[in-house]
């Protein structure tokens, strides 16, 4: 390997842990779950059901976990009255698991802390910021 590939290998690797520690902004997690009073995993589980009912197995295809760890976060959710179980409308096999007001509400004052962009970001300037959109795009296209 050469010296010029070895630091190409190095800043990419930099590169992916500056943009994976800005995401999983470990501080904006915790304000999320001092301002909410929940767990960030509960906050982000009824940050989905709040943007639309849905069954159990969906969600938990969504969140990436198991059904049966799932139904403690949903039961917690359920007896804080953030979301309530409805019939779904075709199949009566199947439970919806839908946000209450109190729960929309609630998710809606989490979405609103993890929209608001780090200082670091404001106060960069317009060109670079065009710069960044323009590079992250080339990213995402893989």
């Amino acid at each position: 390997m050469t010296k010029s590939s070895m630091r190409r290998d190095r800043a990419i690797r930099e590169a992916w842990h500056a943009m994976a520690a800005l995401v999983l902004d470990n501080e904006r997690r915790r304000e999320v779950s001092e301002k909410t009073g929940l767990s960030f995993g509960r906050m982000r589980a009824l940050r989905r059901i709040a943007a639309r009912p849905m069954s159990m197995r969906e969600l938990a295809a969504l969140l990436g976990v198991d059904p049966p760890n799932l139904t403690s976060v949903v039961d917690g959710l359920e007896h804080s009255g953030l979301v309530e179980r409805q019939a779904h409308p075709t199949d009566r096999r199947v439970k919806l698991v839908a946000a209450t007001p109190k729960g929309a509400a609630l998710a809606q004052q989490a979405q609103e802390i993890l929209d608001r962009p780090p200082a670091g970001l404001v106060d960069l300037p317009s060109h670079e910021l065009e710069t960044l959109v323009q590079i992250l795009a080339r990213v995402r296209q893989e």
